[in-house]
Formats: C-alpha cells, sequence, structure tokens
C-alpha cells in the first residue's frame, strides 16, 4: 500500500471509527477503539499471556525470537479512558519483534470509574514489581499517548522514592499537559485528526475531576524532570501534542539526563499504532527497537 494511501487510511480510522461521542456511552467508545486496533491479528502461534503485576493485570507479548528475561513496559494510550491491553497487543507485537525483549501491557484502572492518580499509581507499582523480577538493568518503560504521560509521572515518583529505574523510557506522542498550554494546540488545533484542545478538555474533566492539572503527576511538563532514565520521544511535526514532547526532552536534558525527539513528518497520532499498513509506522518501530537494545547492552 502507497505512503498516502495507508496515510489516508488511518486517518479515516481516527475520524470515522468511533461512534459519535456526543451519544455513545463509554462502554460503546472503548469497544469502538479496541475493534479498531483488534482489525491487526497477531502472527499464528503468538499467544499473549495472562499475568498480574504489582497487582495489576497484564499481558505479556513474546515475538518469535524475542528473549523473556528482558522486558519493556507498555503503557497504553486511551486517555486514560479508552484503550486496554489486548487492544494494544499488536503494538506490544511489533515492539517486541524490533526490541528482541518481551512487552508487558499493564491494563491500569481507568477513569472516570477510577480518578487520578489511580492509573499512575497502577504504573508505578507495575514497574516497581517488574523491577524486582527482572532487575532493573533489564526493564524498559514506554507509552503512547496517556500512556506516556503515565509513563513519565510514575518515573519520577519511582526517583523520588528513592527506588531503582528502569535502564530506559519510550514515548510516543505523549500527553504531558493537561492544561493544553504548549503552542502546538493551538497551530495545529482543527488539522490535528486525533486530538484536539476540546479533547483534552474532555479527558482531563474525566481523568482528574476537578483535580489541579498543574500537578506535576497529571501534567510531568510542569514537574522537575531531572534524574530519569535515557529518553526517546517520537512525535509527529504536525501533532497538537508536539510541544509536550519539545517541552518534557528538553527539560530532561537541561536536568543532565539523556533525552532526544525523533520528528516524523506529517504523522498522525500514535502512527506506530497502524505499523502494520503504515511505512512510517514500520520505521518508527524499528527506531524503538534499535534504541532498546542498544539500551540493554545489546
Amino acid at each position: 500500500m502507497a505512503r498516502t494511501e495507508a496515510l489516508a487510511r488511518v486517518e479515516d480510522m481516527y475520524v470515522n471509527g468511533f461512534p459519535d461521542a456526543a451519544t455513545a456511552t463509554v462502554d460503546d467508545l472503548r469497544a469502538a477503539y479496541d475493534a479498531l486496533l483488534l482489525q491487526f491479528e497477531l502472527p499464528d502461534g503468538v499467544e499473549p499471556a495472562e499475568g498480574v503485576a504489582g497487582g495489576i493485570p497484564v499481558l505479556s507479548v513474546t515475538a518469535a525470537g524475542a528473549t523473556g528475561d528482558k522486558v519493556l513496559i507498555w503503557f497504553h494510550g486511551g486517555g486514560y479512558v479508552l484503550g486496554s491491553a489486548r487492544g494494544f497487543q499488536e503494538l506490544g507485537h511489533a515492539l517486541s519483534a524490533a526490541s528482541g525483549v518481551t512487552v508487558v501491557l499493564p491494563d491500569y484502572r481507568r477513569a472516570p470509574e477510577n480518578k487520578f492518580p489511580a492509573a499512575v499509581d497502577d504504573g508505578v507499582a507495575a514497574i516497581e514489581d517488574l523491577i524486582s523480577t527482572y532487575g532493573a538493568g533489564n526493564v524498559a518503560v514506554g507509552g503512547d499517548s496517556a500512556g506516556g504521560g503515565l509513563t513519565l509521572a510514575a518515573l519520577t515518583v519511582l526517583r523520588d522514592k528513592g527506588a531503582p529505574l528502569p535502564a530506559a523510557a519510550v514515548f510516543i506522542s505523549p500527553l504531558l499537559d493537561f492544561t493544553a498550554s504548549g503552542a502546538s494546540v493551538d497551530l495545529y488545533d482543527g488539522k490535528d485528526v486525533a486530538v484536539s484542545r476540546g479533547s483534552i478538555a474532555n479527558l482531563r474533566e474525566a481523568y482528574l475531576q476537578g483535580h489541579d492539572p498543574q500537578d506535576p503527576i497529571a501534567s510531568p511538563v510542569f514537574g522537575d524532570l531531572g534524574g530519569l532514565p535515557p529518553s526517546l520521544f517520537l512525535v509527529g511535526s504536525t501533532e497538537v501534542l508536539l510541544d509536550d514532547s519539545l517541552r518534557a526532552a528538553t527539560a530532561i536534558s537541561a536536568s543532565g539526563g539523556a533525552a532526544h525527539v525523533s520528528l516524523y513528518e506529517d504523522m498522525v497520532h500514535v502512527w506506530p499504532l497502524f505499523s502494520s499498513i503504515l511505512p512510517e509506522g514500520i520505521e518508527a518501530v524499528g527506531e524503538i527497537g534499535a534504541y532498546l537494545k542498544q539500551a540493554f547492552g545489546g
């Protein structure tokens, strides 16, 4: 499939893949999001394994040839409201195949049933448990969209506790600012097919439920980002959330850490979800895989 055709198909999925939010229930939207992603099937013979990490249900996906002694913990996106480990299993498999390690997908508690900071609490618990099991040098962590915000917040909590930190962190199109103060919000609002100022406000209401959106655990760009693992940010050049990645990476670097931002021209929000059909998705997954191999000493 040609690049332009594939990108148009992905954009159409974002625009037409969900029921009308004005009349749909949260369960309707969750089912639609999972259905959109589950159309991309796992290879024959790959079966996610159910488990528990830190009291949180998880799915573990191991691609053919991947090792089981190192793990990437991946927190799914969906604005803290949508998304599931099962829905993200194909992305988990792609990341496992590219990195050569098992990918663990936590089913952290979602809003509005579980308000802030339930998701971050679950993330911290899962990371601590898996580091205890595998060792910090054998664990990496990452997430997309809200899962990226969860990841960065959880890392700061672990740092402040003096707990061991993972070897590396990866972020795809992370949501790191519930105040929507980045310049890219106004610049690309109405052009980004997946995220808008209005959708950020809706997710803020569902997750924070009146809590201060400038709390660094809700919006990590307002926190101290020193002392964190080496971090890779991947983001589309015309995303509403572009500045979230740029500001976070700048803050990590300014604090003496290592952070790199990879810009993908004109890519939609969390485009690696569609690596089965989108060449740039394959490229991004490959970049993540190479980064993690280096982080793990490979």
